[in-house]
């Protein structure tokens, strides 16, 4: 099976942006790394607008952008309760 090119493009979308968010506040705005939750799902409505209120992949999109802020959330809350105890 293969991957359609707008998938994978998808995909990159929704890893890189908040990778990158959390690594840039964790590097540099530590004590503020628990904005890069708000900031990553301020990013995927601006980069997924189109798809956001498309009926059909509604659903999967809501469902994807739960998961990433989920994991990103977490990642932010870790390098913050690690920051405060160190």
């Amino acid at each position: 099976m293969e991957l359609p090119p707008t998938l994978i493009l998808n995909l990159a979308l929704l890893i890189v942006p908040p990778v990158a968010l959390v690594l840039v506040f964790r590097q540099w705005l530590a004590r503020h790394i628990r904005w890069t939750v708000a900031l990553t799902a301020l990013c995927d409505v601006l980069l997924f607008w189109d798809e956001l209120f498309y009926y059909e992949s509604f659903g999967l999109f809501a469902v994807l952008i739960l998961v990433q802020l989920a994991a990103t959330g977490a990642a932010a809350f870790r390098f913050y309760y690690k920051q405060r105890k160190g």
